[in-house]
């Protein structure tokens, strides 16, 4: 099959991976003709690139900045054009090639106007995988206060969702989700697709060198954060729970990545004159899973105003590395993801966002009990290499598109 993907994020050094490189590389593996168009933003000073990498077609399309410190406004400016220019750019360097199927990607890859203009160019079906609902997610924030605001990105969603023949969910209570609350869907499109990542050997590192690398103690008791710090993370939730538990001299925080909520948070960190709580920008790849590795617990923190059930992404690096997890949810996400991670993975330990005197319990529970962290982390990278291989999405996928 010759297979398009369409991913907003995708490693510019090729030897470099990420969530969505693993899928496209494992169809790629499997003899499938793999065509990947992604964004370059313009900060990074580089133009409209298209060049074969390990055996995969990447289109790199220049576009304005989105992500990390950019304004609101330079930030809508830039999605407004992006998927006009997205359009165009892959009609210009694949203008020859018969597609059998295209993928998308929730939120910024899935836009109507896009998939619909790839769908009547190459005449072929588009497969959605859902990672984010907005505007739900924005109006849950407070970010979307207007009704008539909401009610006009809503008919945009309706647009976007209609333009897939096929979409995937990340999880049960999400597919449950789609199926109660979006009634214009056809309930067959509608599939449960999982969260993926790559199965490797045993990561070659020394615990003791890595900590001593970044400051640490060899007998500190870390508890890390990685990923995007933004508003949907919650991540003050975080920094209360390290300023209740200061006394525990062992206990360090550690936050590992960039966002909108960054300078917030150093600031609260500052204020609350914690000196318990370590922040790192930036960390290249081959480093990040090592340092994450070295750590004792994986945090995951939701905004307790969601009323839909989100999947964390960094489950999978968590599980796979190792790492028991301590997570503090909503609602509907503490009985979607939260009773995966407590009751069926037995990997660690979930409570609602609201919940401080539960939250540090568990902590505590964890500081305190070696032999439970052990078979908690069995438990985690057992069930992650049972259903989280990449290799099952791509069956998966497969199963769905070719029933």
């Amino acid at each position: 099959m010759n297979i398009l993907f369409l991913f907003i994020k995708y490693p510019e050094n090729p030897s470099d991976t990420n969530l969505t490189k693993d899928l496209s590389d494992e169809f790629a593996r499997k003899g499938e003709s793999v065509y990947v168009a992604t964004i370059r933003e313009k900060k990074h000073n580089l133009d409209t690139q298209d060049r074969v990498e390990n055996n995969t077609n990447v289109l790199r399309v220049k576009t304005g900045n989105m992500f990390d410190d950019v304004s609101k406004f330079e930030k809508l400016a830039s999605m407004m054009t992006l998927n006009n220019e997205v359009l165009k750019q892959i009609k210009n360097h694949w203008k020859d090639v018969r597609f059998d199927l295209i993928v998308g990607t929730s939120p910024h890859m899935a836009n109507y106007k896009l998939i619909r203009g790839l769908k009547k160019y190459y005449n072929c079906p588009a497969f959605l995988i859902l990672w984010d609902l907005f505007p739900q997610n924005a109006k849950d924030l407070g970010l979307i206060k207007n009704k008539f605001v909401f009610n006009y990105f809503q008919g945009i969603e309706k647009k976007n969702l209609k333009s897939f023949d096929y979409i995937g969910c990340q999880s049960i209570g999400n597919l449950n989700y789609m199926k109660k609350n979006y009634k214009y869907l056809d309930s067959k499109k509608l599939f449960l697709f999982p969260q993926w990542s790559k199965i490797e050997k045993g990561l070659e590192f020394n615990r003791n060198e890595m900590r001593n690398k970044y400051a640490f103690k060899l007998d500190d008791f870390i508890l890390v954060f990685g990923g995007n710090m933004g508003k949907p993370q919650n991540l003050n939730n975080i920094i209360n729970l390290a300023n209740e538990v200061k006394s525990e001299k062992k206990v360090k925080f550690l936050f590992v990545g960039q966002g909108t909520e960054t300078k917030k948070l150093k600031t609260l960190v500052k204020n609350l004159n914690l000196t318990n709580v370590i922040f790192e920008d930036f960390i290249p790849r081959e480093y990040y899973e090592k340092l994450i590795a070295s750590c004792d617990i994986g945090l995951v923190s939701l905004d307790p105003r969601f009323t839909f059930p989100n999947f964390p992404s960094k489950i999978l690096d968590y599980l796979k590395l190792g790492l028991p997890i301590l997570a503090s949810l909503d609602e509907y996400a503490l009985a979607d993801y939260g009773h995966l991670i407590e009751n069926e993975i037995q990997a660690g330990f979930c409570c609602e966002a609201t919940d401080m005197n539960l939250y540090k319990s568990n902590l505590l529970k964890l500081l305190n009990d070696d032999s439970l962290c052990r078979q908690l982390s069995l438990n985690g990278r057992q069930y992650f290499e049972n259903n989280f291989n990449v290799k099952g999405r791509y069956l998966d996928f497969m199963n769905i598109v070719n029933p």
